[in-house]
């Protein structure tokens, strides 16, 4: 008996249209599985890059925090300073005072240092920078933190400034009359027993002047970045 041409085709027909959806079902399958790994891969990423994040805050955090305590001992040590250097300048600047009190003060008790030297903990900043990781934080975090660096960078410029001013006229003022407190030494107290009073008078009152003066400059310079310190590290789980 011969098959009827229209059964097989209807048969044949049934076939491709059952093989084209099963294979448009294994395409939709793998497109299915494709993209829950994308976002599998993406859900880790993520988790990653919010852990990396976590870890970079953490650490700032570390380096900022013991910027201000640093910052705190050197605004104490300098109002220590700037106070005594008050109360010898009461002392030789009095209305009676002889001139011998300003000699002994700026030979044997007068303090010559300085101490404006500090180095902002940066390493975790540098890395963020160097890697290209500091991307992982907001835009608003970004322009916080790199305010806070410019604060950081203008107070080491000026404080350098002060510096070299007052390391200046000490440098000169020390060519005549040295004040390393060396009050043993025979040479040393020769050179103070031949002075001109008048010269030391007004040269050693100058260099107290811009002494306070750079100790002032630079307490005000480090409460400030102190200050945007402080504020930051309060913002900082803030801040996406």
């Amino acid at each position: 008996m011969e098959e009827n041409p229209t059964s097989a085709k209807a048969t044949a027909g049934s076939k491709t249209g059952k093989y084209l959806k099963y294979a448009i079902g294994e395409i939709i399958l793998v497109v299915i599985g494709i993209l829950i790994a994308l976002q599998i891969n993406n859900w880790n990423e993520n988790r990653k890059n919010e852990k990396l994040k976590y870890s970079y805050k953490v650490s700032l955090i570390n380096d900022l925090s013991k910027d201000t305590l640093m910052l705190g001992k050197l605004i104490s040590e300098n109002k220590r300073i700037m106070k005594a250097l008050g109360m010898q300048q009461n002392r030789f600047l009095g209305p009676e005072t002889p001139i011998d009190t300003l000699i002994k003060i700026a030979k044997d008790e007068f303090d010559p240092e300085l101490n404006t030297r500090f180095k902002y903990n940066r390493n975790t900043f540098k890395t963020l920078i160097a890697s290209g990781s500091i991307d992982l934080f907001s835009k608003e975090f970004n322009d916080k933190l790199m305010a806070l660096i410019s604060l950081q960078d203008i107070e080491r410029e000026n404080s350098k400034w002060y510096s070299d001013v007052y390391s200046s006229k000490i440098s000169r003022f020390s060519d005549d009359y040295p004040v390393s407190g060396h009050q043993n030494s025979k040479i040393y107290n020769s050179i103070w027993a031949d002075i001109n009073e008048r010269e030391i008078a007004s040269g050693f009152i100058s260099l107290t002047d811009i002494k306070g003066f750079a100790h002032y400059s630079f307490v005000n310079e480090i409460e400030n970045v102190k200050k945007q310190t402080i504020t930051f590290l309060k913002q900082i789980d803030s801040l996406r």
